[in-house]
């Protein structure tokens, strides 16, 4: 199996659930408002990116071997989430994904929208950015586009290969499209030590890490699938 047949699959079984979408509010190239910033129109409408979790669950859930654990309330890094689901494979060498939904309403920092974290290994492996990454008005892009993002994130680790390094200050992700790391001001390593270390260790070679530092590194869920 590609990714492009994965892709296909969960685009059709999101297609089935008749969520709306929405085009980007701006022409290309236009820059938002001031108010815009400050200003989120629907808490709910980003409920969309639960039905791409589903489609992803149950696409993913689909494939031979593969287990599905459906999880209550959540928190992970001082976050909590309504619900989640963590999908492993049974290739060797595999990360299970982890998806954990938050529902639209009050938090600690004001009204949140509904939103999607997609972690690895286990809830205390969250990857960097969250769907969306912001809810307001000005960071909206349409819903393609928030669509597309979850599936490419989900991707970088069922395609695999898949590394992440986790240190106290820093957190660092590499998949052969990318790489990012959030943190890691002051510290001994900076982006191109991380991406270099990740690389390594997706190929199998062995990385002196930093103190305190660990790293979970994945291969391909495609593989001997169907």
């Amino acid at each position: 199996m590609t990714p492009d047949v994965l892709r296909a699959r969960v685009a059709a079984a999101y297609d089935r659930l008749g969520l709306p979408s929405w085009p980007p509010p701006r022409p290309e190239g236009v820059e938002p408002r001031d108010e815009e910033y400050s200003r989120v129109s629907d808490l709910h409408k980003y409920r969309v990116v639960h039905g791409r979790a589903g489609a992803w669950t149950e696409v993913l859930g689909a494939l031979p071997g593969v287990v599905v654990e459906r999880l209550g309330p959540v928190t992970a890094e001082r976050r909590a989430f309504t619900r989640g689901v963590r999908i492993a494979s049974p290739v060797p060498g595999t990360l299970p994904v982890v998806l954990l939904e938050q529902d639209a309403g009050p938090t600690e920092h004001g009204d949140g929208v509904d939103s999607l974290h997609v972690a690895v290994q286990d809830t205390a492996h969250l990857l960097d950015y969250g769907h969306p990454d912001c809810g307001c008005d000005a960071c909206d892009l349409g819903s393609n586009d928030l669509l597309e993002n979850i599936d490419d994130q989900i991707l970088s680790v069922v395609a695999g290969p898949f590394a992440m390094l986790t240190a106290p200050r820093w957190t660092a992700t590499w998949h052969p499209d990318g790489g990012s790391m959030d943190g890691g001001t002051g510290t001994a390593w900076d982006f191109d030590d991380a991406m270099r270390a990740c690389r390594r260790l997706a190929d199998g070679r062995d990385v002196r890490l930093p103190g305190s530092c660990t790293a979970l590194v994945g291969r391909s869920w495609l593989e001997a699938t169907h």
